[in-house]
């Protein structure tokens, strides 16, 4: 059973962060799924206030691109159920 409670929270933050961070939505707009698909390589790299450097690389396979549309389409279908106006 879908928590309500835990929903408005979610909402919460994620508009915390796209006020936070304005660009990261515009970007994963035009990158996702533009150009995700299977054989793309996602290439992380996370730089930690000390300088310390952790990175990491896949490439998407169909399992992954399968499991992705599957996620958003659940997230779409639960923030309709629970936010029908917006």
């Amino acid at each position: 059973m879908i928590n309500p409670m835990g929903l408005f929270r979610l909402k919460g933050l994620w508009d915390q962060l796209r006020q936070d961070h304005p660009k990261l939505v515009p970007f994963m707009s035009s990158v996702y799924p533009a150009a995700f698909g299977e054989g793309t390589i996602v290439d992380i790299k996370v730089t930690d206030p000390a300088g310390k450097v952790y990175h990491y690389n896949m490439r998407l396979t169909a399992a992954d691109m399968a499991a992705m549309s599957e996620a958003r389409e659940v997230g779409r279908s639960m923030a309709e159920d629970q936010f029908p106006n917006e």
